[in-house]
């Protein structure tokens, strides 16, 4: 769905949103294993607006994947660019999940990849949901009237797409983190990355449906789900057409 939507738009004419390169780059370094190359690159990529009404939205594209770039470097890695030393790579994307006139809803994924590594390409996610309507991210107090209890912890637990790779897990404690939440034409999905509800093998995602969240969302919702599921809808009858 995710690169579907963008690459449906682009092919009838009318895309509202592109994805663009921010910054590409490499280096050689020292050493590497045996096999890999000696090198480390650096590679960024978001989503932009085209409408001069997103000015706003495009640059806090690009600030939230300059600040998961610096976490990387700074919190697991105390260097930069010019000063790591190591092979592989680093890699930050945006993708969209879901348009409507009134919002956009992004994945930001950051993965990096040490050749040799035993594990290969690690990383995380977040997700932004803008409002055109208040030209911010939305928050969870903007979306819900009554915040996840244990009955919507429960129901997502129940949902997640690899519950074959769960450990044991407390289903009242599943984290339902508003900055892991993705808006879409289904309902409102929650991402787990890597060791969140196990093991390296663990990750995966929840989606709640639009019915089962009635008596959670507010009345005045900044956002109509109609409009979500026809642009989705649109876009993916003009991609069969093609």
């Amino acid at each position: 769905m995710l690169s579907i939507l963008l690459l449906a738009m682009m092919n009838v004419g009318d895309a509202p949103y592109e994805v663009v390169t921010l910054s590409e780059r490499s280096k050689q370094v020292s050493s590497a294993p045996a096999g890999y190359p000696k090198t480390w690159v650096e590679h960024i990529q978001i989503v932009k607006g085209t409408a001069p009404e997103d000015n706003d939205f495009s640059e806090a594209m690009r600030q939230s994947a300059v600040v998961l770039l610096r976490e990387f470097y700074d919190d697991d890695f105390p260097s930069s660019f010019e000063e790591y030393s190591e092979a592989g790579s680093v890699d930050v994307s945006q993708t969209l999940e879901a348009i409507s006139p009134d919002l956009v809803s992004v994945s930001l994924v950051m993965s990096y990849y040490r050749a040799g590594a035993p594990h290969g390409q690690m990383g995380g996610s977040k997700h932004v949901i803008w409002s055109r309507r208040l030209n911010r991210p939305l928050r969870q107090g903007d979306v819900f009237a009554v915040p996840p209890d244990k009955a919507l912890r429960r129901l997502a637990l129940s949902n997640f797409d690899n519950s074959e790779n769960l450990q044991f897990v407390d289903p009242d404690s599943i984290p339902l983190d508003w900055d892991q939440a993705s808006i879409g034409p289904s309902g409102i999905s929650w991402s787990f990355n890597p060791y969140e509800l196990g093991g390296y093998t663990s990750g995966g995602r929840a989606t709640i449906p639009w019915s089962a969240l009635k008596l959670y969302l507010r009345r005045d919702l900044p956002f109509l789900i109609e409009d979500i599921r026809a642009v989705a809808a649109n876009y993916n009858d003009a991609e069969d057409a093609q």
